[in-house]
């Protein structure tokens, strides 16, 4: 992506100016952003994949059985036809791991590497329908799908911030309202990590919400501590030649403190150590039972589909990032496991994992190239990339 290159979708600023002025501090609204998405996905698509077994989805009544009831998924079309007609909201997890086509959209937001995407969740609201004032850990683009639904946003919050207590949710207080908009069918809206904000179904309405993920700090370092005891086999003890003599033997002094503090930040100098203990939890799949299905193709299958108008697609649930050497892949890691290539694919490996989709000619330099494409076969197999015939495509 080029930097420096005005985009429609953040109201004709660049990406970099996005990152520079509204990344993870200021809210930006932008109208008519997206129109085209606003039919990919109807309400009845909704009930549907929330119907199903493994579908993470629930429920959000305002008024139910106790004020703003959180009911866990999968449902029944029983459960829908005996939800009151008002204040009430459906959500979603994860629906561009359903619908390949809908996580061609992250593509617009690849300023931001593919680690820190998290998942495209959709919520479906009849008239009054909130799910309360919150705010989120995480950065979160909102784009309006049919209907309108009124945002107002608010004061920066964290965990101290006071919630209404008797809900399984997170929701605030009160809000300190800065910013009070109707939002309209493919309009967006970004909302930084922190910020309260809350959204309500003005009509019949659905949002979709390209959510960030951002690992906690103690994760990594667990990841780090393990990787170097796994690296050293607890050989590496801690060092103080150049001790003085301790006049109280019974204090841990500052001078030790620093001494140790050195010497567990040196486990972070290594860049490549650091490569090898968070590349592959970076790349873990967001469910941890999630097993990609693969499909059975010879080589000349995916070449004969690819020169009819197939599409090679990097299946949307599996988690995919390189590490660098000299601006080409070096090790790639899929789903938490570390994948092997030859050295000579490095420039193929960066088209698939920098791109969701692919076509015929996009490949054309492989199409003939045949340790290429028994790779490919490979993957295709282990169901991380997968062959779109032009009939799978609703569209």
């Amino acid at each position: 992506m080029n930097p420096d290159m005005p985009l429609p979708h953040l109201g004709g600023i660049t990406a970099a100016e996005f990152l520079r002025d509204y990344w993870q501090k200021k809210p930006l609204l932008v109208r008519n952003a997206f129109p085209d998405l606003v039919w990919r996905l109807s309400p009845e698509d909704m009930m549907e994949l929330a119907q199903e077994d493994g579908v993470e989805a629930r429920i959000v009544l305002e008024k139910g059985k106790s004020p703003w009831e959180l009911r866990l998924g999968p449902f029944t079309e029983k459960v829908f036809n005996q939800l009151p007609s008002s204040h009430w909201t459906l959500l979603v997890q994860a629906v561009d791991h359903y619908l390949p086509e809908l996580a061609d959209y992250l593509e617009h937001f690849s300023f931001v590497p593919n680690w820190r995407i998290d998942d495209i969740m959709v919520s479906y609201a009849v008239e009054g329908g909130s799910v309360g004032p919150h705010y989120d850990q995480y950065d979160v683009f909102l784009i309006q799908g049919i209907g309108n639904r009124r945002w107002q946003l608010g004061q920066s919050c964290d965990e101290h911030s006071p919630c209404i207590e008797g809900t399984r949710l997170r929701i605030l207080e009160g809000m300190d309202v800065c910013f009070d908009e109707i939002v309209n069918p493919g309009d967006l809206l970004y909302v930084p990590p922190g910020m309260a904000h809350n959204g309500v179904a003005q009509n019949e309405c659905m949002t979709f919400s390209i959510g960030f993920r951002a690992p906690a700090i103690a994760h990594l370092m667990d990841r780090i501590v393990d990787h170097a005891l796994d690296a050293n086999a607890n050989r590496q003890l801690v060092m103080d030649a150049g001790r003085t003599v301790a006049n109280h033997p019974g204090a841990l002094t500052d001078t030790d403190m620093d001494s140790l503090r050195t010497q567990l930040l040196s486990l972070l100098d290594d860049r490549e150590a650091l490569r090898s203990a968070l590349a592959p939890f970076l790349s873990e799949p967001k469910y941890d039972d999630y097993e990609p299905e693969g499909q059975d193709l010879s080589v000349a299958d995916i070449q004969s589909a690819l020169l009819a108008g197939a599409l090679l697609r990097r299946d949307p649930a599996s988690r995919c990032l390189y590490t660098e050497h000299d601006g080409l892949p070096e090790q790639l890691y899929v789903n938490g496991l570390h994948i092997e290539f030859p050295g000579r694919l490095a420039p193929l490996i960066q088209l698939l994992a920098d791109q969701r989709c692919l076509t015929a000619k996009d490949l054309a330099l492989w199409q003939d190239d045949i340790e290429a494409l028994h790779w490919i076969q490979e993957q295709v197999a282990e169901g991380h990339w997968f062959v779109e015939q032009e009939d799978d495509n609703p569209d």
